[in-house]
């Protein structure tokens, strides 16, 4: 018994040697979808776990299979409480998929990318003063 826990921890030491960069603990919002085997466009959103410049971590209870290609966009609050959110998408590869056993942990997917610098990054007004230009947008044509 003893044997078997030190051979799994050997084995989440290797593991966790094999990254090439730190992670980050981030719980930031994220949207993806990909292509099922029968071409259709699937999407789902989860929140972050944790992030570095050719990964991140996933927390969703939608997860695409190992492998597929996938775009990914995660939301960037700001740092320093004002209106502008930071947007970064790009393509990425479904490295692994855990699904927690008995309903306990987290069920999430885990992906990589050659390197997430070269994501696109946009900023934009925080989603509630979106919402609400989008309600005064709707009122004004409503009135017309």
């Amino acid at each position: 018994m003893l044997s078997r826990s030190i051979s799994f921890a050997q084995t989440q030491s290797a593991r966790m040697e094999l990254r090439r960069e730190l992670r980050y603990r981030l719980d930031a919002p994220a949207l993806f979808s990909w292509d099922s085997a029968e071409q259709k466009r699937l999407q789902g959103e989860g929140i972050t776990r944790d992030i570095s410049v050719f990964g991140a971590f996933i927390v969703t209870a939608t997860c695409p299979p190992v492998e597929v290609p996938i775009q990914v966009e995660v939301v960037l609050p700001s740092l320093t409480g004002l209106k502008p959110v930071i947007r970064v998408s790009g393509a990425a590869r479904v490295l692994r998929v855990e699904h927690s056993s008995k309903g306990e942990g987290e069920n999430g997917f885990a992906v990589v990318s050659e390197d997430f610098s070269r994501w696109s990054m946009s900023t934009e007004e925080d989603e509630s003063g979106m919402d609400f230009a989008d309600n005064s947008e709707v009122a004004e044509r409503r009135d017309h």
